[in-house]
């Protein structure tokens, strides 16, 4: 790893992460919100249900490489009180997208269908506790969704004032 670069690993889990967190955002408040036709709704939720599938050992892979692979130093010219608001932000986020992951397996009303490839089985078959963790899911969705553009403006942020923030975890 450079002394001033997120390890490899790191990186790729991060875009990979990232991609599929925007995409599943934007789709999930998308069937939420609009009024589409329902073969359109399926597709989109099934094709969430899968990447949301593949995000759960992605990003198990991703928090075990931010363990065994620590952060660069930040630069030197972000002060303490941001280096902490950072790191709090971060902890957010990955604290959020497993409430999210976690609720939104548990909120699954059918078994797990993974791109047609397996199935994996509905873990809970309680109506009260699927709407207890849809809730949940929904709520958490919409946290994520505002750590996220907290996330990107504090990046662009640091870009703008010639940080060097973004550079770090860019391939």
């Amino acid at each position: 790893m450079s002394a001033i670069n997120y390890s490899k690993p790191r990186r790729l889990l991060h875009w990979c992460s990232a991609l599929i967190i925007i995409w599943a955002s934007v789709s999930g408040f998308a069937v939420a919100l609009l009024e589409m036709p329902h073969a359109l709704e399926s597709s989109i939720t099934f094709i969430n249900v899968s990447l949301t599938t593949l995000l759960i050992p992605l990003f198990a892979l991703r928090i075990f490489f931010a363990v065994a692979h620590p952060a660069p130093a930040e630069p030197t010219m972000i002060g303490p009180a941001s280096q902490v608001l950072a790191k709090l932000g971060h902890l957010a986020l990955y604290i959020t997208t497993t409430l999210v992951l976690v609720t939104g397996v548990l909120m699954m009303n059918r078994p797990i269908d993974f791109f047609g490839l397996m199935t994996f089985p509905q873990p809970l078959e309680a109506p009260l506790l699927l709407d207890f963790f849809n809730t949940v899911h929904r709520a958490c969705c919409v946290v994520l969704a505002l750590l996220v553009l907290g996330h990107v403006g504090a990046v662009l942020m640091h870009h703008v004032r010639g940080h060097g923030v973004m550079q770090r975890m860019l391939p």
